[in-house]
Protein backbone atom coordinates (compact mmCIF):
# COMPACT_ATOMS: atom_id res chain seq x y z
CA UNK A 1 0.00 0.00 0.00
CA UNK A 2 1.55 3.04 -1.16
CA UNK A 3 2.23 5.94 1.99
CA UNK A 4 0.31 9.26 2.78
CA UNK A 5 1.37 11.51 -0.09
CA UNK A 6 4.48 13.93 1.03
CA UNK A 7 3.33 17.45 1.40
CA UNK A 8 5.10 18.90 -1.98
CA UNK A 9 6.89 17.19 -4.96
CA UNK A 10 10.55 16.11 -3.83
CA UNK A 11 13.66 15.53 -6.12
CA UNK A 12 15.37 12.79 -4.85
CA UNK A 13 18.44 10.30 -5.65
CA UNK A 14 18.15 6.95 -4.82
CA UNK A 15 21.52 4.74 -4.00
CA UNK A 16 20.65 1.02 -4.89
CA UNK A 17 22.63 -1.83 -4.99
CA UNK A 18 19.81 -4.60 -4.29
CA UNK A 19 19.03 -6.76 -6.86
CA UNK A 20 15.90 -8.46 -4.69
CA UNK A 21 13.03 -7.47 -3.69
CA UNK A 22 14.48 -4.49 -1.44
CA UNK A 23 14.88 -2.67 -4.60
CA UNK A 24 11.15 -1.87 -4.82
CA UNK A 25 11.14 1.59 -4.02
CA UNK A 26 8.39 2.82 -5.35
CA UNK A 27 6.69 1.18 -2.11
CA UNK A 28 7.78 3.76 -0.09
CA UNK A 29 8.22 6.74 -3.06
CA UNK A 30 4.94 7.50 -5.24
CA UNK A 31 7.26 7.80 -8.65
CA UNK A 32 4.44 10.12 -10.50
CA UNK A 33 3.89 12.55 -7.99
CA UNK A 34 7.91 12.94 -7.25
CA UNK A 35 10.71 13.18 -9.59
CA UNK A 36 13.58 10.51 -8.17
CA UNK A 37 16.52 9.89 -10.32
CA UNK A 38 18.75 6.86 -9.03
CA UNK A 39 22.74 5.70 -8.62
CA UNK A 40 22.84 1.76 -9.36
CA UNK A 41 25.31 -1.15 -9.60
CA UNK A 42 24.12 -3.15 -13.08
CA UNK A 43 22.55 -5.66 -11.11
CA UNK A 44 20.64 -2.97 -8.98
CA UNK A 45 19.47 -1.47 -11.98
CA UNK A 46 17.70 -4.45 -13.23
CA UNK A 47 15.97 -4.91 -10.01
CA UNK A 48 14.01 -1.74 -10.25
CA UNK A 49 10.42 -2.18 -10.60
CA UNK A 50 9.45 1.80 -10.93
CA UNK A 51 7.63 2.52 -14.03
CA UNK A 52 8.68 6.54 -13.84
CA UNK A 53 11.68 7.24 -13.30
CA UNK A 54 13.65 10.46 -14.23
CA UNK A 55 16.98 9.28 -14.86
CA UNK A 56 19.34 6.28 -14.16
CA UNK A 57 23.06 6.51 -13.41
CA UNK A 58 24.94 3.21 -13.42
CA UNK A 59 28.35 2.42 -11.86
CA UNK A 60 30.10 -1.17 -11.22
CA UNK A 61 29.91 -0.25 -7.78
CA UNK A 62 30.12 3.07 -5.38
CA UNK A 63 33.73 2.61 -4.36
CA UNK A 64 34.91 5.38 -6.48
CA UNK A 65 33.86 9.02 -4.49
CA UNK A 66 35.21 11.10 -7.41
CA UNK A 67 32.84 8.78 -9.95
CA UNK A 68 29.60 8.81 -7.55
CA UNK A 69 30.17 12.45 -7.25
CA UNK A 70 30.16 12.88 -11.36
CA UNK A 71 26.98 10.30 -11.43
CA UNK A 72 25.33 12.32 -8.92
CA UNK A 73 25.82 15.75 -10.13
CA UNK A 74 24.29 14.29 -13.54
CA UNK A 75 20.92 13.13 -11.83
CA UNK A 76 20.91 16.70 -10.17
CA UNK A 77 21.12 18.42 -13.82
CA UNK A 78 18.57 15.69 -15.04
CA UNK A 79 16.75 17.14 -11.89
CA UNK A 80 17.07 20.83 -11.69
CA UNK A 81 18.29 20.05 -8.10
CA UNK A 82 18.06 17.63 -5.06
CA UNK A 83 16.05 17.77 -2.24
CA UNK A 84 17.05 14.58 -0.58
CA UNK A 85 19.42 11.28 -1.08
CA UNK A 86 18.04 8.13 -0.08
CA UNK A 87 20.56 5.13 0.79
CA UNK A 88 19.53 2.14 2.81
CA UNK A 89 22.30 0.05 2.19
CA UNK A 90 25.07 0.23 5.36
CA UNK A 91 27.86 -0.20 2.87
CA UNK A 92 26.56 3.02 1.06
CA UNK A 93 25.82 5.71 4.45
CA UNK A 94 29.37 6.64 3.83
CA UNK A 95 29.83 7.57 0.28
CA UNK A 96 26.38 9.19 0.65
CA UNK A 97 27.13 11.19 3.86
CA UNK A 98 29.76 12.79 1.60
CA UNK A 99 28.03 13.40 -1.47
CA UNK A 100 25.36 15.76 1.42
CA UNK A 101 28.41 17.42 1.75
CA UNK A 102 29.64 18.28 -1.23
CA UNK A 103 26.53 18.94 -2.89
CA UNK A 104 24.91 20.61 0.16
CA UNK A 105 21.77 17.85 0.61
CA UNK A 106 19.84 17.62 3.94
CA UNK A 107 20.63 14.80 5.77
CA UNK A 108 23.23 12.52 7.79
CA UNK A 109 27.03 14.22 7.11
CA UNK A 110 30.44 12.31 7.58
CA UNK A 111 30.60 13.24 11.26
CA UNK A 112 27.07 11.12 11.68
CA UNK A 113 27.40 8.57 9.79
CA UNK A 114 30.69 7.68 11.20
CA UNK A 115 29.74 6.74 14.78
CA UNK A 116 27.95 4.35 12.71
CA UNK A 117 30.29 2.56 10.45
CA UNK A 118 33.69 3.24 12.63
CA UNK A 119 33.59 0.89 14.97
CA UNK A 120 36.69 2.83 16.72
CA UNK A 121 34.96 6.20 16.56
CA UNK A 122 31.36 4.66 18.01
CA UNK A 123 33.12 2.63 20.56
CA UNK A 124 35.12 5.98 21.48
CA UNK A 125 31.67 7.65 22.07
CA UNK A 126 30.20 5.04 23.48
CA UNK A 127 32.67 4.50 26.20
CA UNK A 128 32.86 8.32 26.82
CA UNK A 129 29.28 7.66 28.28
CA UNK A 130 30.04 5.27 30.46
CA UNK A 131 28.95 2.01 28.69
CA UNK A 132 31.48 -1.10 29.00
CA UNK A 133 33.56 -1.76 25.48
CA UNK A 134 35.76 -4.20 24.54
CA UNK A 135 39.63 -2.80 25.21
CA UNK A 136 40.27 -1.97 20.90
CA UNK A 137 43.07 -0.40 18.79
CA UNK A 138 43.52 1.06 15.67
CA UNK A 139 46.36 -1.36 13.58
CA UNK A 140 47.32 1.95 11.62
CA UNK A 141 50.65 0.62 11.15
CA UNK A 142 50.72 -3.23 10.19
CA UNK A 143 54.79 -2.93 11.21
CA UNK A 144 54.19 -2.09 14.13
CA UNK A 145 51.05 -4.33 15.07
CA UNK A 146 52.30 -6.65 17.62
CA UNK A 147 53.07 -3.83 19.85
CA UNK A 148 50.26 -2.21 19.26
CA UNK A 149 48.24 -5.01 20.68
CA UNK A 150 50.34 -6.40 23.36
CA UNK A 151 48.28 -5.19 26.11
CA UNK A 152 44.88 -7.12 24.81
CA UNK A 153 44.29 -10.37 26.25
CA UNK A 154 43.60 -13.04 23.74
CA UNK A 155 42.06 -14.42 21.83
CA UNK A 156 41.52 -11.82 19.45
CA UNK A 157 39.16 -10.20 17.15
CA UNK A 158 40.36 -8.44 14.29
CA UNK A 159 38.21 -6.75 11.98
CA UNK A 160 37.51 -3.83 9.62
CA UNK A 161 37.22 -0.80 11.07
CA UNK A 162 33.87 0.26 8.26
CA UNK A 163 32.90 -3.96 7.72
CA UNK A 164 30.22 -5.16 8.20
CA UNK A 165 28.21 -8.55 7.58
CA UNK A 166 31.22 -9.78 9.41
CA UNK A 167 33.19 -9.62 6.20
CA UNK A 168 36.84 -9.72 6.68
CA UNK A 169 36.29 -10.66 10.57
CA UNK A 170 38.22 -12.67 12.01
CA UNK A 171 39.46 -14.75 15.27
CA UNK A 172 43.32 -14.73 16.27
CA UNK A 173 44.23 -17.27 19.70
CA UNK A 174 47.68 -16.56 19.59
CA UNK A 175 50.19 -14.31 18.63
CA UNK A 176 51.64 -16.84 16.40
CA UNK A 177 48.23 -16.60 14.54
CA UNK A 178 47.88 -13.05 14.98
CA UNK A 179 51.36 -12.40 12.95
CA UNK A 180 50.31 -15.03 10.68
CA UNK A 181 47.57 -13.37 9.74
CA UNK A 182 48.96 -9.40 9.56
CA UNK A 183 50.24 -9.78 6.07
CA UNK A 184 46.68 -10.54 4.71
CA UNK A 185 45.16 -7.41 5.92
CA UNK A 186 45.27 -5.71 3.17
CA UNK A 187 42.77 -2.77 1.49
CA UNK A 188 41.23 -1.25 4.24
CA UNK A 189 41.24 0.18 7.51
CA UNK A 190 41.35 -2.57 10.90
CA UNK A 191 40.69 -2.95 14.42
CA UNK A 192 41.59 -5.27 17.07
CA UNK A 193 39.40 -5.70 20.35
CA UNK A 194 39.30 -8.60 23.21
CA UNK A 195 36.90 -11.10 22.65
CA UNK A 196 34.49 -11.01 25.55
CA UNK A 197 32.79 -14.48 26.05
CA UNK A 198 29.46 -14.36 26.79
CA UNK A 199 25.86 -14.80 24.87
CA UNK A 200 25.04 -12.08 22.07
CA UNK A 201 22.17 -9.88 21.54
CA UNK A 202 21.35 -7.58 18.88
CA UNK A 203 18.64 -4.45 19.46
CA UNK A 204 16.67 -3.38 16.44
CA UNK A 205 14.24 -0.77 15.91
CA UNK A 206 13.59 3.58 14.79
CA UNK A 207 14.02 6.29 16.78
CA UNK A 208 11.99 9.53 16.13
CA UNK A 209 12.92 12.97 17.29
CA UNK A 210 15.26 11.06 19.67
CA UNK A 211 13.06 8.21 21.30
CA UNK A 212 12.44 5.15 20.27
CA UNK A 213 9.49 4.42 18.54
CA UNK A 214 9.43 0.83 18.04
CA UNK A 215 12.35 -1.05 19.39
CA UNK A 216 12.93 -4.91 19.96
CA UNK A 217 15.55 -6.98 22.26
CA UNK A 218 16.60 -10.48 20.78
CA UNK A 219 19.03 -13.36 21.66
CA UNK A 220 20.95 -14.86 18.93
CA UNK A 221 21.99 -18.10 18.84
CA UNK A 222 25.41 -18.76 17.27
CA UNK A 223 27.04 -15.51 16.17
CA UNK A 224 27.03 -13.47 12.53
CA UNK A 225 30.69 -14.68 12.49
CA UNK A 226 30.27 -18.31 13.20
CA UNK A 227 27.56 -17.97 10.20
CA UNK A 228 30.66 -16.20 7.90
CA UNK A 229 31.95 -19.61 9.12
CA UNK A 230 28.99 -21.92 8.03
CA UNK A 231 27.23 -22.61 11.30
CA UNK A 232 23.91 -21.87 11.78
CA UNK A 233 22.14 -18.27 12.64
CA UNK A 234 19.61 -17.79 14.90
CA UNK A 235 17.19 -15.57 16.76
CA UNK A 236 15.03 -15.03 19.15
CA UNK A 237 13.51 -11.88 20.47
CA UNK A 238 13.19 -11.38 24.40
CA UNK A 239 9.67 -11.65 26.41
CA UNK A 240 9.39 -9.07 29.21
CA UNK A 241 11.37 -9.35 31.73
CA UNK A 242 14.87 -8.21 33.82
CA UNK A 243 17.22 -9.23 31.18
CA UNK A 244 14.84 -7.64 28.53
CA UNK A 245 14.52 -4.33 30.47
CA UNK A 246 18.23 -4.10 31.09
CA UNK A 247 19.17 -4.62 27.46
CA UNK A 248 16.18 -1.92 26.10
CA UNK A 249 17.71 0.85 28.75
CA UNK A 250 21.54 -0.14 27.61
CA UNK A 251 20.48 0.49 23.74
CA UNK A 252 18.97 3.81 24.72
CA UNK A 253 21.83 4.95 26.48
CA UNK A 254 23.89 4.37 23.43
CA UNK A 255 21.84 5.79 20.73
CA UNK A 256 21.55 8.97 23.37
CA UNK A 257 25.57 9.20 23.49
CA UNK A 258 25.64 8.27 19.73
CA UNK A 259 23.20 11.50 18.91
CA UNK A 260 20.78 9.43 16.87
CA UNK A 261 17.87 11.52 16.19
CA UNK A 262 15.70 9.42 13.58
CA UNK A 263 16.54 6.53 11.84
CA UNK A 264 16.74 3.22 12.27
CA UNK A 265 19.30 0.86 13.86
CA UNK A 266 20.72 -2.31 14.47
CA UNK A 267 22.50 -2.84 18.08
CA UNK A 268 24.88 -5.91 18.66
CA UNK A 269 25.76 -6.07 22.61
CA UNK A 270 26.98 -9.04 24.46
CA UNK A 271 26.58 -9.84 27.73
CA UNK A 272 29.83 -10.53 29.70
CA UNK A 273 31.12 -11.96 33.15
CA UNK A 274 30.72 -8.13 34.74
CA UNK A 275 27.52 -7.04 32.61
CA UNK A 276 26.77 -5.73 29.45
CA UNK A 277 29.06 -4.47 26.60
CA UNK A 278 28.52 -2.18 23.69
CA UNK A 279 29.75 -4.58 20.42
CA UNK A 280 28.60 -1.92 17.35
CA UNK A 281 25.73 -0.74 15.79
CA UNK A 282 24.35 0.38 12.46
CA UNK A 283 22.21 2.94 11.69
CA UNK A 284 20.39 1.08 9.20
CA UNK A 285 17.93 -1.58 9.64
CA UNK A 286 18.87 -5.18 10.78
CA UNK A 287 19.63 -7.76 8.06
CA UNK A 288 18.76 -11.09 7.73
CA UNK A 289 14.97 -12.15 8.79
CA UNK A 290 14.93 -8.81 10.79
CA UNK A 291 12.52 -6.91 8.91
CA UNK A 292 10.51 -9.32 7.62
CA UNK A 293 9.47 -10.49 11.32
CA UNK A 294 8.56 -6.90 11.92
CA UNK A 295 6.48 -7.06 9.35
CA UNK A 296 4.64 -10.27 9.68
CA UNK A 297 4.59 -9.86 13.37
CA UNK A 298 3.49 -6.26 14.17
CA UNK A 299 2.88 -4.98 10.46
CA UNK A 300 5.25 -2.21 10.19
CA UNK A 301 7.32 -1.75 7.56
CA UNK A 302 10.83 -0.04 9.10
CA UNK A 303 11.99 0.58 5.55
CA UNK A 304 9.02 2.76 5.33
CA UNK A 305 9.60 4.61 8.10
CA UNK A 306 13.05 5.17 7.22
CA UNK A 307 12.62 6.36 3.92
CA UNK A 308 9.56 8.92 4.82
CA UNK A 309 12.20 9.94 7.90
CA UNK A 310 14.54 10.68 4.37
CA UNK A 311 12.23 11.94 2.31
CA UNK A 312 11.11 14.31 5.41
CA UNK A 313 14.94 15.06 7.22
CA UNK A 314 13.97 16.95 10.29
CA UNK A 315 10.38 16.75 10.50
CA UNK A 316 9.09 14.22 13.30
CA UNK A 317 7.37 11.03 12.32
CA UNK A 318 3.84 11.47 12.14
CA UNK A 319 1.27 9.08 14.11
CA UNK A 320 1.65 5.42 12.35
CA UNK A 321 -1.37 3.19 11.84
CA UNK A 322 -0.12 0.49 14.26
CA UNK A 323 3.19 1.45 15.62
CA UNK A 324 1.68 2.10 18.66
CA UNK A 325 -0.41 -1.37 19.05
CA UNK A 326 3.29 -3.05 17.67
CA UNK A 327 5.01 -1.59 20.65
CA UNK A 328 2.85 -3.03 22.95
CA UNK A 329 2.91 -6.16 21.36
CA UNK A 330 3.54 -9.10 23.41
CA UNK A 331 4.19 -11.80 20.82
CA UNK A 332 7.32 -12.81 20.15
CA UNK A 333 9.49 -13.82 16.94
CA UNK A 334 12.52 -15.55 15.78
CA UNK A 335 14.51 -16.97 13.07
CA UNK A 336 17.09 -19.54 11.30
CA UNK A 337 19.49 -19.22 8.75
CA UNK A 338 21.52 -21.91 7.54
CA UNK A 339 24.46 -21.23 5.38
CA UNK A 340 25.53 -22.17 2.09
CA UNK A 341 26.89 -25.28 1.05
CA UNK A 342 29.61 -23.68 -1.12
CA UNK A 343 30.68 -25.39 -3.58
CA UNK A 344 27.19 -27.67 -4.44
CA UNK A 345 24.45 -27.92 -5.84
CA UNK A 346 21.29 -28.03 -4.43
CA UNK A 347 18.89 -31.68 -5.32
CA UNK A 348 16.26 -31.07 -2.99
CA UNK A 349 14.81 -29.74 0.42
CA UNK A 350 12.38 -30.65 2.65
CA UNK A 351 11.01 -28.20 5.44
CA UNK A 352 9.35 -30.28 8.15
CA UNK A 353 5.97 -30.37 9.00
CA UNK A 354 4.53 -30.02 12.82
CA UNK A 355 6.50 -27.12 13.90
CA UNK A 356 3.52 -24.80 14.88
CA UNK A 357 5.48 -21.75 15.76
CA UNK A 358 6.96 -22.28 12.33
CA UNK A 359 4.83 -20.15 9.49
CA UNK A 360 7.49 -19.37 6.89
CA UNK A 361 10.58 -21.41 5.13
CA UNK A 362 12.24 -20.29 2.26
CA UNK A 363 14.99 -22.81 0.70
CA UNK A 364 16.46 -22.42 -2.99
CA UNK A 365 14.93 -24.25 -6.07
CA UNK A 366 16.49 -27.42 -7.07
CA UNK A 367 19.93 -26.97 -8.63
CA UNK A 368 20.72 -23.96 -6.88
CA UNK A 369 24.49 -23.91 -7.01
CA UNK A 370 26.03 -22.05 -4.03
CA UNK A 371 28.53 -20.04 -4.86
CA UNK A 372 29.59 -18.75 -1.49
CA UNK A 373 27.76 -14.89 -2.59
CA UNK A 374 24.47 -15.63 -1.06
CA UNK A 375 25.10 -13.33 1.83
CA UNK A 376 22.21 -13.90 4.38
CA UNK A 377 19.18 -14.22 1.35
CA UNK A 378 20.41 -17.11 -1.07
CA UNK A 379 21.69 -20.03 1.34
CA UNK A 380 20.47 -23.00 2.13
CA UNK A 381 17.29 -22.32 4.17
CA UNK A 382 15.42 -19.08 5.63
CA UNK A 383 13.41 -19.63 8.48
CA UNK A 384 10.80 -17.45 10.61
CA UNK A 385 8.80 -17.95 14.03
CA UNK A 386 6.32 -16.48 15.86
CA UNK A 387 5.30 -17.54 19.39
CA UNK A 388 4.63 -16.06 23.09
CA UNK A 389 7.44 -17.30 24.83
CA UNK A 390 11.32 -17.82 24.29
CA UNK A 391 11.41 -21.24 24.97
CA UNK A 392 8.62 -22.20 22.58
CA UNK A 393 10.72 -20.32 19.89
CA UNK A 394 13.80 -22.07 20.79
CA UNK A 395 12.42 -25.83 20.61
CA UNK A 396 11.10 -24.93 17.62
CA UNK A 397 14.58 -24.21 15.98
CA UNK A 398 16.01 -27.43 17.29
CA UNK A 399 13.19 -28.95 15.75
CA UNK A 400 13.68 -27.45 12.82
CA UNK A 401 17.70 -28.23 12.52
CA UNK A 402 16.35 -31.89 13.82
CA UNK A 403 13.98 -32.35 11.05
CA UNK A 404 14.94 -30.33 7.98
CA UNK A 405 16.01 -32.57 5.82
CA UNK A 406 18.54 -31.76 1.94
CA UNK A 407 20.53 -33.12 -0.29
CA UNK A 408 23.52 -31.82 -2.15
CA UNK A 409 25.13 -33.05 -5.57
CA UNK A 410 28.53 -32.16 -7.04
CA UNK A 411 29.25 -29.29 -9.19
CA UNK A 412 33.13 -30.08 -10.26
CA UNK A 413 34.64 -31.09 -6.78
CA UNK A 414 32.89 -32.87 -4.19
CA UNK A 415 30.70 -30.54 -1.97
CA UNK A 416 31.51 -29.58 1.40
CA UNK A 417 28.70 -29.98 4.37
CA UNK A 418 26.56 -27.19 4.74
CA UNK A 419 25.89 -26.98 8.25
CA UNK A 420 27.25 -27.41 11.01
CA UNK A 421 31.06 -27.90 11.16
CA UNK A 422 30.51 -29.23 14.19
CA UNK A 423 27.49 -28.74 16.97
CA UNK A 424 25.31 -25.55 16.46
CA UNK A 425 25.79 -24.84 19.85
CA UNK A 426 25.74 -26.87 23.53
CA UNK A 427 22.26 -27.61 23.76
CA UNK A 428 21.52 -28.29 19.86
CA UNK A 429 24.03 -31.36 18.87
CA UNK A 430 23.65 -33.22 15.27
CA UNK A 431 22.01 -36.19 15.73
CA UNK A 432 24.83 -38.60 15.38
CA UNK A 433 22.95 -40.76 12.41
CA UNK A 434 22.29 -38.00 10.14
CA UNK A 435 23.81 -39.27 6.74
CA UNK A 436 26.82 -37.30 5.39
CA UNK A 437 24.84 -35.57 1.92
CA UNK A 438 21.53 -35.78 3.49
CA UNK A 439 20.92 -33.97 6.64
Amino acid sequence: MMNTPFPRRTRSVVMNRWSDDFAAYHRYIDHDAHDVAYLCTPEGAKALEATRISHIEILPDFNDIHRLRVAFDACRTRLTGVDRLIALSEFDLLAAAQLRETFDVPGDRPATAARFRDKTVMKRVVSAAGLRVPQFVELNDREDALATVAGLRHPLIVKPRTGAASIGVHRVDSVEQFGALLPRLTGTSYECEEFIEGPIYHVDGIVSSGKPLLIRASRYLNSCLDFANGKPLGSIMLQPGPSNDELLAFAQTSLRALSLVDGAFHLEVIRGSDGLYFLEIGARVGGGEIPFLFRDLYGIDIFSLWVRQQLNYGTPLASEAGVGAAARSTELGGFLLLPEATGSRLLRAVVPDGIAPLYAAITPKANHVFDGKGGYDKILGRFRYRGRSEDEIDAAIAATLERFQYELGDIDAPSRPAWPRGHWHDGYPLPENAPSRCR
